[in-house]
């Protein structure tokens, strides 16, 4: 019992650990949340990226080819620009710096020129926004920053610096350039983009913010904080919220690149007209997908993922209202969830067998990711779906545990007290199977040994009880041991008598010769046994012993409460009237006719004596010694 309450406050214990660990997980613990976040986004079904008819994120990728057939360069970007504009696109956003080389020493060259003026002509067209990283050196660039309205203490990241596009192709576009960075988690995967960057103290927005503002025809979003709340900040674009981590940054589920189909081009088939033309009022994205270009990132789809498709993905997910979200409330609902499911744990291991019960642990668990699967499908909702699982089965495994640990000392403390009233080979056969189906009847060939000690009666009459119990106690000790000693089974113990069995319920081959050898052993153990002063003094008689073979009928006898494994046949009855003959002949050890015939180099012939019941018969005597007298 106590160490079931131990299990019990152990389990408790786990419960409370799990729900702690969901409200405020420890990095590790933060680090599988995310994991399991990215398998429910993975479990969800991959958006279509068309907004409207011949509208969406296009996505045209820079190769290492140009329109000369030599590598690409920014007289290729041009010729690049142009084609978009005659597409009259609804925005369009440059995931790449373009910094170097503008000037004024030394001059601009030709093709840096043509850039500048191709951006002009683009910037017509649509809204165009260049792309800047961070750096320690280089300030925040022309004051032309983004508008973008900032509550004090909104977090967002920071910078002393940054590597701006050059001032010739941000004033050809007539406005600032936007954040472009990614930032990993601690597995390195990208899971989050920053929302807005602060460099030298100016507030700049990210590349996916800007191009679906301006996509929209939205005012300069707003980037603000809620004080006391689990969520650290939040951006409000247009009546659109979304919310932001303690660094300003917002979850995003990336999606497979391929998937993406009529909304991705090579760059060098648009210049050429190879491929298929842009359709009217498309938001374009131009970026690279080349390991050289630097714009691989780590993601749950791939290990080299294109940022400039991370940036689309971003862009589509704020257009359609599906980016993935966390409650401010979801820490609170997993630590009850958490919680819960310990009790639950605790519960099964408690309640049911362990097989059924670890059936349930896996039904509930593969629920509960189930449910977390459909959520985040349906609305985009992350809840955790490690946590509550893992505290589900630590708790019911430790219950599971503690319960087997309790049930096997219960079965070997049981064992060990039937052993005292069955005999040990039929309580090893009832614990190998069964134990309500009890030991199958059979007929079988035994050898019956029966003992009676000289004189009980009368030495019951002369000694105290508390004597007597402990003189008999040492003998049957001594009794019985032998007779487990030669593989023979303690069939009953019926006051001072021993009634075993020898192939029964194990077979034993030579099981009368076994028999013999422990009839004198038992004589032999009784005689020395007498000999010590206080078995002297109560007058301890000798051991007077009966045995025969033959076929018997053993098995379970009875219903109910009380069964009993015993052997019936005209074998186990010669055998007790060969123990009380021994009276009449005055010997100690007497072998009935069968045993005798089955083991006759182990006996020695005897008389013949006339017994009730049977007429007469020849027994026989222990060939090892010679007949004791009583």
């Amino acid at each position: 019992m106590q160490a079931r309450w131990i299990a019990v406050a152990l389990a408790l214990g786990m419960s409370c650990l799990g729900a702690t660990l969901a409200f405020a997980p420890m990095p590790m613990i933060a680090a599988l949340q995310e994991r399991g976040f990215d398998a429910l986004m993975a479990a969800s079904p991959q958006r279509d990226p068309a907004l409207g008819d011949g509208e969406g994120v296009h996505v045209i990728e820079i190769g290492r080819q140009g329109a000369d057939g030599g590598p690409w360069g920014r007289d290729d970007l041009a010729l690049l620009l142009d084609k978009i504009a005659q597409a009259k696109p609804l925005v369009i956003g440059i995931d790449m710096v373009l910094a170097g080389g503008c000037g004024p020493d030394p001059a601009p060259d030709a093709a840096t020129i043509a850039l500048g003026q191709s951006l002009t002509k683009a910037a017509g067209a649509a809204p165009v926004v260049l792309g800047f990283l961070l750096g320690d050196q280089g300030g925040a660039g022309p004051d032309m920053a983004p508008a973008l309205a900032v509550m004090q203490g909104a977090p967002a990241w920071h910078a002393e610096g940054a590597e701006m596009p050059c001032p010739l192709f941000a004033q050809s576009v007539g406005r600032g350039a936007a954040l472009i960075a990614f930032a990993g988690d601690g597995d390195g995967r990208i899971r989050r983009i920053p929302a807005a960057v602060f460099v030298a103290g100016r507030p700049f927005a990210g590349l996916a913010v800007e191009v679906a503002r301006l996509a929209q025809s939205l005012p300069p979003p707003i980037l603000g904080q809620d004080l006391g709340a689990r969520q650290q900040g939040w951006l409000r674009v247009g009546d659109q919220t979304v919310a932001l981590n303690e660094t300003g940054e917002f979850r995003i589920a990336p999606t497979n690149p391929t998937r993406r189909a009529t909304h991705r081009h090579g760059a060098l088939d648009l210049i050429t007209g190879q491929g298929p033309a842009l359709p009217p009022g498309a938001i374009i994205l131009i970026g690279s997908a080349l390991p050289e270009a630097g714009g691989l990132r780590p993601t749950r789809i791939s290990p080299l993922h294109p940022s400039v498709h991370l940036h689309a993905d971003a862009i589509e997910q704020i257009l359609t209202r599906s980016l993935p979200k966390r409650s401010d409330r979801a820490a609170m609902a997993e630590a009850m969830a958490a919680f819960a499911a310990g009790l639950i744990g605790l519960a099964l291991g408690h309640r049911l067998a362990p097989a059924m019960a670890s059936l349930a642990t896996v039904a509930l668990a593969t629920l509960w990711v189930g449910t977390l699967a459909l959520v985040a499908r349906l609305s985009g909702q992350l809840i955790d779906p490690i946590v509550p699982v893992v505290t589900l089965i630590a708790t019911a495994s430790l219950t599971l545990l503690a319960e087997a640990m309790r049930n096997r000392r219960t079965a070997q403390a049981l064992g060990a007290r039937m052993r005292r009233h069955l005999p040990a080979s039929v309580v090893a056969i009832l614990s190998r199977g069964d134990a309500g189906a009890g030991v199958t009847a059979e007929h079988r060939q035994i050898t019956a040994l029966f003992t009676d000690i000289e004189g009980f009666s009368a030495m019951t009459a002369r000694l105290p009880p508390e004597t007597l119990v402990a003189l008999l106690d040492r003998y049957m000790t001594g009794v019985t041991g032998l007779v487990e000693h030669h593989g023979g089974m303690v069939d009953k113990i019926v006051g001072d008598a021993v009634h075993a069995l020898f192939n029964a319920p194990e077979t034993l081959p030579d099981h009368v010769t076994r028999a013999i050898t422990c009839a004198t052993a038992i004589s032999a153990f009784t005689e020395a046994l007498r000999q010590e002063p206080e078995m002297l003094a109560a007058g301890f008689g000798g051991t007077r012993i009966g045995l025969e073979a033959g076929e018997a009928i053993l098995g379970d006898i009875g219903r109910g409460g009380r069964v009993d494994y015993t052997a019936h046949g005209t074998a186990v009855n010669l055998a007790a009237r060969l123990q009380e003959a021994n009276k009449i002949l005055g010997t100690r050890i007497l072998i009935g006719p069968e045993a005798a015939r089955l083991a006759p180099d182990a006996v020695r012939p005897g008389p013949e004596i006339e017994l009730r019941s049977f007429g007469r018969l020849r027994v026989s005597f222990p060939a090892s010694i010679e007949p004791v007298r009583a």
